[in-house]
């Protein structure tokens, strides 16, 4: 079923051109324009339209390309029946998570991962943004933050509190904020430029919101950067629970305003929806959801 040519539809369709479908299957531009053009000679009628930079699935492409999805996805399910995927972890196990994340926590789990199902092989991409799944043939996706809606399947395995902090240097040069509206006049190491012009939302401990502004400071999008400039005394920072708990601990850090907390960051495993789910992803996000919980600085799922 699946040919050269339904494989060229099937991308051009998901990815939206020719020539992000050529590139997601290693092939030219021309090659894939003509299998497309093979099937519609076949059914003898038009399936995309070309007209514009995207391409798109006419009336009669849209319907073959979710009937095709559906025939596929059994076959793939039958698949995995017969040669035992869906009961035994093996095979390649594609997975992309936040480039510091991935770092810390990722890389270490999954060679621990595959110490224990030595039949999986893995590959980690690491990226600053959301990879698409789909194009880029990701199995499972590590991810923090409110998920847009979505035909992905989440699995929530955390939360990622948040916290301010501050090197007692910086707190002696520049004293020490003992209310939320202190701390609009301080210096900030941001995670990105926006958060320049973003309030900073604080809840207290009888629930009122408090909204801070701020603008003075270094933006660093790279945690473990941020949390270098902090200990050096460059301003205060509100960021990921664990990558601080060792060193609230030791003081070399303070944190800022105890009572007031911030809204968590929920941690999830992504995937693409499927009828059969091979044994490496479920394997392996059961495996995730037990390592989280040896992070000191995330609170474990309910």
């Amino acid at each position: 079923m699946r040919n050269a040519a339904e494989l060229a539809f099937l991308k051009t369709v998901e990815l939206g051109s020719i020539r992000a479908a050529a590139r997601a299957l290693g092939q030219d531009p021309s090659g894939i324009s003509r299998r497309v053009t093979q099937l519609e000679t076949r059914f003898g009628t038009k399936l995309v339209d070309r007209s514009g930079n995207a391409t798109r699935p006419t009336q009669q492409g849209k319907l073959y390309f979710d009937r095709l999805k559906e025939i596929i996805a059994q076959l793939e399910a039958l698949e995995a029946e017969i040669s035992g995927e869906a009961l035994h972890p093996s095979g390649l196990l594609r997975v992309t998570a936040a480039i510091d994340f991935g770092q810390e926590f990722l890389a270490p789990w999954l060679l621990e991962f595959r110490g224990l199902y030595p039949d999986v092989e893995f590959d980690l991409m690491l990226s600053s943004g959301f990879l698409d799944l789909t194009q880029n043939n990701i199995d499972v996706a590590v991810r923090a933050g409110r998920l847009p809606d979505s035909s992905l399947i989440a699995r929530k395995l955390a939360e990622v509190p948040r916290v301010l902090v501050a090197s007692p240097a910086y707190l002696d040069r520049r004293g020490r904020p003992e209310t939320p509206q202190e701390l609009s006049d301080h210096d900030y190491v941001f995670f990105v430029p926006g958060n320049r012009t973003t309030p900073m939302e604080l809840i207290g401990p009888d629930g009122a919101r408090h909204r801070i502004p701020r603008s003075k400071g270094v933006a660093i999008n790279a945690v473990r950067a941020g949390v270098a400039a902090v200990r050096a005394g460059h301003g205060i920072h509100n960021g990921p629970l664990w990558a601080f708990t060792d060193l609230i601990a030791s003081g070399e850090v303070v944190d800022i305003l105890p009572d007031y907390r911030q809204e968590a960051f929920p941690l999830y495993a992504v995937r693409r929806p499927s009828i059969v789910v091979p044994a490496r992803i479920t394997a392996f996000t059961d495996f995730l959801r037990q390592k989280v919980r040896e992070v000191p600085g995330l609170t474990r799922a309910d």
